[in-house]
């Protein structure tokens, strides 16, 4: 029969129509938490929403041959509890309180790991294009978990990752970003035709340098990496705004 609508509004009213397991903002399915086939009711203690992308991912259950750890009920469960505290918490949040403070300390913070040589220098203008690449993954890390690093690996700063910010708006731009960092880092990996495990074969450096000039000179490639980082800038400056911190100054510009 499925969920009556009365049901699927007042579920999608609690979580603030986020996905219980990733809090983003898709267009979310209502999922039953214990399935119909096996004993599950239409009633809303059953109800989990889940974008598309994690709805699938619970459904992998049924997929025969998955090696790795199946979603249970009371995982599910917990999130469902998580995510409704969340979105009640987004309620009360207002300029000033300490949820806001907190979630502008978090934003002042990646933008500082934005804030960076990888971030401002055009494509063909980089020293070292497996330097970037490094300098991508590690800005990408560092608003995703909060753990912020050097090209050598040493930590210069702990803090939390984006999933810890209360405000679904600036939540949302910080995935966009993201999502836009390692999308150049994959154009840049493509054009290179390596993976990271090549980088630490020990290969001589000869070798990069050869790759490293001969991106140089694209500049379709170049023109695409650069866009897809001014994106991620101009996603973290739309937050930054919100907040109202100085803009971070986009690639190949000097005033912002």
């Amino acid at each position: 029969m499925g969920f009556s609508g009365s049901i699927v509004a007042d579920l999608l009213a609690r979580t603030g129509r986020m996905c219980a397991v990733c809090n983003k903002l898709h267009d979310v399915q209502v999922h039953h938490i214990t399935p119909v086939s096996e004993g599950g009711s239409d009633d809303v203690s059953n109800a989990i929403p889940l974008c598309p992308n994690c709805h699938n991912e619970v459904h992998a259950h049924y997929v025969s041959g998955r090696t790795t750890r199946l979603y249970t009920e009371s995982e599910l469960r917990g999130h469902l509890e998580r995510t409704i505290r969340l979105a009640a918490t987004q309620t009360k949040l207002r300029p000033g309180t300490r949820r806001w403070n907190a979630d502008v300390k978090l934003i002042k913070f990646y933008a500082q790991c934005v804030d960076r040589p990888a971030f401002r220098t055009l494509f063909h203008q980089e020293l070292s294009f497996s330097d970037l690449d490094q300098a991508l993954e590690d800005t990408a890390l560092a608003i995703s978990t909060g753990y912020w690093r050097t090209r050598d690996g040493a930590v210069i700063a702990r803090s939390k990752g984006k999933s810890q910010v209360v405000n679904p708006t600036w939540r949302g731009k910080l995935d966009e970003a993201v999502a836009a960092i390692d999308a150049a880092r994959g154009r840049l990996r493509h054009g290179l035709q390596l993976d990271r495990d090549f980088y630490h074969l020990g290969h001589d450096r000869w070798m990069y340098d050869e790759l490293d000039a001969a991106l140089r000179g694209d500049r379709r490639l170049g023109a695409e990496i650069d866009r897809l980082r001014n994106q991620a800038i101009d996603l973290v400056n739309e937050v930054l705004a919100a907040i109202g911190s100085e803009p971070l100054n986009r690639i190949g510009s000097s005033h912002g």
